[in-house]
């Protein structure tokens, strides 16, 4: 069973890191649409719905989709006072039952309600609410289900990773 369950956190972990290092470049692209916007409406009095939804668009599937890197890399601001000077078996204490108690349960919820609605924006393919935007706005409710489960899979790497604190096997003490 922690085979396993090691096998899926280290897949987990390698996935997100794929993923949030692709997202990393959203950044950019974000920076650059962003400069060209200011100054083709600044300096040419352009504007440009399709480029300002896109920033729209980027900036959420940056947030939405890196959550689950941002969460391996423990990245996530914890409200806590005690969390950090604490011992590794009460991070894990916390981790493990974090996880099981809010991370998944929330997570579910997210899953429950926003993959009907992506499933439905995706049946219309539905499109920008402007005249001249984007015909993709059924990608950007994409995020919300891609948002929990890159969370919640990257649950399954915290569970193990606290597992292996709280109850070592007596031939993994040396990795912990």
């Amino acid at each position: 069973m922690r085979t396993r369950l090691r096998a899926a956190a280290k897949f987990v972990d390698r996935a997100n890191r794929a993923f949030g290092r692709l997202l990393g470049w959203t950044v950019i692209l974000l920076v650059l649409i962003q400069f060209t916007l200011v100054l083709a409406s600044s300096v040419f009095h352009i504007g440009s719905i399709k480029f300002q939804e896109s920033l729209l668009y980027l900036n959420a599937l940056m947030f939405l989709g890196g959550a689950g890197y941002v969460l391996l890399v423990d990245g996530h601001v914890r409200v806590d006072l005690k969390y950090r000077a604490a011992s590794r078996r009460f991070q894990a204490r916390v981790n493990l039952w974090g996880t099981l108690l809010l991370l998944w349960p929330v997570c579910g919820l997210i899953l429950w309600y926003g993959l009907p609605l992506a499933i439905a924006s995706w049946a219309t393919l539905e499109t920008s609410q402007e005249i001249s935007g984007l015909p993709i706005f059924f990608l950007m409710k994409s995020f919300i289900p891609l948002f929990a489960l890159t969370l919640a899979a990257q649950g399954i790497s915290l569970v193990n990773a606290s597992l292996d604190v709280l109850v070592p096997e007596p031939d993994r003490t040396a990795e912990s």
